[in-house]
């Protein structure tokens, strides 16, 4: 009789073990909100339409208009993705197993 339990009692005790509770799973922090700064996630506007017909000087104004207008897009741009990567960096810095 005794034989015969050890295979039914290695086996039970085999199967319960699979049932053990997993190890503690630390609480997650909370989440982080990335906030933009105010108007960085705006559109850049579109270039001036040129209409027919403009002297040498308009045509120089609009081009001057639409450049400053892509430089500001430009840094508008760089500071949206400074933003995102430094966002980025302390939500990988929570993700790292301690």
């Amino acid at each position: 009789m005794r034989a015969a339990l050890s295979p039914l009692l290695l086996s039970t005790a085999l199967v319960l073990g699979g049932c053990a509770s997993p190890p503690p799973v630390p609480p997650a922090p909370v989440a982080l909100k990335c906030v933009l700064p105010a108007g960085v996630d705006s559109a850049c506007p579109t270039p001036q339409p040129l209409k027919a017909g403009l002297t040498y000087r308009e045509l120089l104004e609009v081009h001057l208009a639409d450049r400053q207008q892509l430089q500001r897009c430009a840094a508008q741009h760089e500071e949206l993705r400074r933003v995102v990567a430094a966002c980025s960096a302390r939500i990988d810095a929570l993700s790292r197993p301690r």
